[in-house]
């Protein structure tokens, strides 16, 4: 544990350093605390608002990395792009922050115990992208996502997780009374593949989700105009399904809560970045054997694929600005 917890105050370091970079235009919250760890200890989680209050309601986009404690390279995403953006202070979207016209709010860490405690899941030994309650149509045996026993990957859990009710209390306060027309939210996510996939939902049904077409037209327009073409684009559901996915509940959630009440035809848009991680087995097939080995890049190539992400991020949050009819 000892290491895991030298990396995670390495993270929450960082984390300190980007609140100053930004200045007025960054407001550093703690947002809740983890599950209790065996001897009682708990971690706290916290929230970066970007951006001018104002354009927090009016024109929000969110990310989210850290949602199993493994895959710290997403983290690592995470905080990179937002280093690069206020170190250098020169990008368009810097500028759209810094005039109000688009703000971004963050988790930048939602499971920190998995992190201090090497693990895919949190202290409690649940895997939190099993843990909503959604029930897939027909998901794989274990991997889908079981209720066996928490000494086993991908365990469920009984109940919704400290970690799951902190990112509902993230939705309901930022994402669910946004104003813009697309509200889209980026999870960062590795470990899966030798490619990088961009999911929307579902990840419990092969049924398409009511945004279907524009997630399609949103597909291409990062693919035809900004040359996103290492990306591979689709609802989860194509790759494979998973009981309990914590985007399937929210997005539902979103759909009943507006069905009857939206005056500015709002959309939720939930997206998951799946960073490949496997490219490289053939030239270090010890990676596998490794705890955190499939979940990360190889050392000589991680700084290339963290860096080689901060133009799809920046693309991705700028759809807040943007209306459904500018993507035809």
């Amino acid at each position: 544990m000892l290491r895991g917890m030298k990396r995670l105050n390495r993270y929450e370091n960082r984390i300190l350093k980007i609140v100053k970079l930004g200045g007025k235009l960054v407001r550093f919250k703690q947002f809740g605390f983890s599950t209790k760890t065996a001897e009682g200890f708990r971690f706290p989680i916290y929230v970066l608002e970007i951006g001018k209050e104002k354009a927090i309601k009016r024109n929000v986009a969110g990310v989210v990395a850290g949602v199993h404690g493994l895959e710290t390279i997403g983290i690592r995403v995470l905080l990179d792009f937002l280093d690069d953006l206020f170190a250098r202070k020169t990008s368009e979207l810097y500028r759209e922050i810094k005039d109000g016209e688009l703000g971004i709010v963050c988790i930048p860490i939602l499971n920190p115990g998995g992190v201090a405690m090497k693990r895919r899941s949190n202290p409690s030994g649940v895997d939190l992208m099993r843990n909503s309650g959604v029930e897939a149509v027909k998901a794989p045996f274990f991997f889908g996502g079981h209720k066996i026993s928490n000494v086993f990957p991908y365990y469920r859990g009984n109940v919704l997780q400290a970690e799951s009710k902190v990112l509902d209390r993230f939705y309901t306060e930022y994402l669910l009374p946004a104003e813009n027309s697309m509200i889209p939210v980026i999870d960062v996510h590795s470990g899966f593949g030798a490619i990088d996939h961009v999911w929307w939902p579902y990840a419990g049904t092969h049924e398409q989700c009511a945004d279907e077409s524009l997630f399609q037209k949103i597909a291409n327009h990062l693919t035809t105009k900004f040359n996103h073409i290492l990306y591979k684009f689709g609802p989860q559901s194509e790759t494979y399904t998973t009981h309990g996915d914590l985007w399937d509940r929210l997005y539902n959630e979103y759909q009943k809560t507006k069905a009857h009440s939206n005056p500015n035809g709002s959309r939720f848009l939930p997206l998951t970045l799946e960073i490949g991680t496997w490219s490289d087995i053939q030239l270090d097939p010890w990676k596998v054997f490794r705890k955190r080995g499939i979940f990360n890049p190889a050392r000589e190539s991680k700084q290339e694929s963290i860096i080689s992400h901060r133009k799809f991020l920046t693309d991705v949050l700028r759809l807040a600005k943007m209306k459904p009819m500018d993507l035809d």
